[in-house]
């Protein structure tokens, strides 16, 4: 499943959720999917967007007794303490005074954690309390974690937390990595690269100590921003996030970048300038073009870009939208959506 269609899914949860009558059960959300791809980033993003304040538990890093709180004598008796990262009722009510609409539990690395976490897990996520401490109605659980095939150091869920989870498996799409990129302005030939060798998107490789994920592309866009970096160095440390094979395909591609057509000329004479025939070439230019294009030139380079095949059009259309979402009101674009169907299809 895409990370749109997640979230979507997410944001549903929630609102259904929040402030359900006691006869509704809540809806808890396990996200499921290889390391790197976004899982964690899809949670604070939607908490962002529907203002809710979130609370992160790492499952495999905690005891039981600090999930399911501490017991202590009391009295003849013994009682149970409330768990450190539950908020007392006075810390949620002035989350709410501050503003929030809520509280996101998130609890990262379900299947990483020991059984025992996993077994009050189930509680928290179905029954939305640990022990006695309930949580109250403005309040949403979700977790995440990796695939057994990973070898991350999951352990087999047991079936009746299973039972009680909304799985979403995620898997990486490209569409969703670039519209990531471009809205963190990260290096668009980052992109343009993996567009036009999508196998390195994600390439795990269990007996590897570094691949190409979301994760490690983008910090490799962020190597690339490095000043005075001779070119041995800038290949080893980017060798150091996704391997060397990776590495020396990605260097090959920013050399490529050199060959492209000047981008001020193609601004100046967008019907004149010879379209590149070289694929990587083609990949390379759509780049240096979404960096390229503003609300003035969008029309001169539009009559450039759709001298090439289709593919290479929509890919120019999105990226440079997920770049900047004001394009989409820009006349010359709308006049050409308007006149091309399939594309507007796929673009929109």
């Amino acid at each position: 499943m895409r990370l749109r269609i997640a979230k979507k899914i997410i944001m549903k949860s929630i609102e259904n959720t929040m402030g359900r009558p006691n006869n509704q059960m809540p809806i808890c959300p396990f996200l499921l999917g290889s390391m790197g791809i976004g899982k964690s980033y899809l949670v604070r993003e939607v908490a962002k967007e529907l203002n809710m304040y979130v609370v992160e538990i790492n499952l495999a890093q905690y005891e039981p007794t600090d999930i399911g709180g501490m017991q202590m004598p009391d009295g003849d008796s013994m009682k149970v303490l409330k768990p450190k990262w539950l908020l007392s009722e006075e810390e949620h009510q002035s989350i709410l005074d501050q503003g929030y609409k809520g509280v996101v539990y998130f609890f990262d690395e379900l299947p990483q954690a020991p059984i025992l976490n996993q077994n009050i897990f189930a509680q928290i996520c179905n029954e939305y309390r640990v022990g006695d401490f309930v949580l109250p109605l403005t309040s949403f659980v979700i977790c995440a974690g990796n695939r057994m095939s990973d070898r991350s150091g999951t352990n087999q869920m047991p079936m009746h937390l299973k039972d009680r989870l909304t799985t979403i498996e995620i898997e990486p799409n490209l569409d969703d990595f670039a519209n990531y990129m471009f809205s963190k302005n990260k290096d668009s030939r980052v992109v343009s690269w993996v567009r036009f060798q999508p196998e390195y998107l994600h390439k795990f490789d269990r007996d590897a100590n570094a691949f190409p994920t979301p994760r490690s592309l983008e910090r490799v866009s962020d190597i690339l921003s490095w000043k005075e970096l001779d070119d041995d160095t800038r290949y080893h440390a980017i060798s150091c996030q996704i391997g060397e094979t990776a590495s020396a395909s990605l260097i090959t591609h920013l050399n490529i970048h050199d060959k492209c057509p000047d981008l001020d000329e193609i601004v100046k004479a967008p019907e004149t300038i010879e379209v590149p025939t070289d694929i990587a070439i083609q990949y390379a230019t759509i780049s240096g073009l979404v960096n390229k294009v503003n609300n003035d030139n969008m029309g001169s380079i539009i009559k450039f870009v759709k001298r090439f095949d289709g593919e290479f059009v929509a890919f120019f259309i999105k990226d440079s939208v997920a770049k900047n979402r004001d394009l989409l009101q820009n006349k010359d674009l709308r006049v050409y959506l308007s006149t091309d169907e399939k594309i507007r299809e796929i673009v929109l």
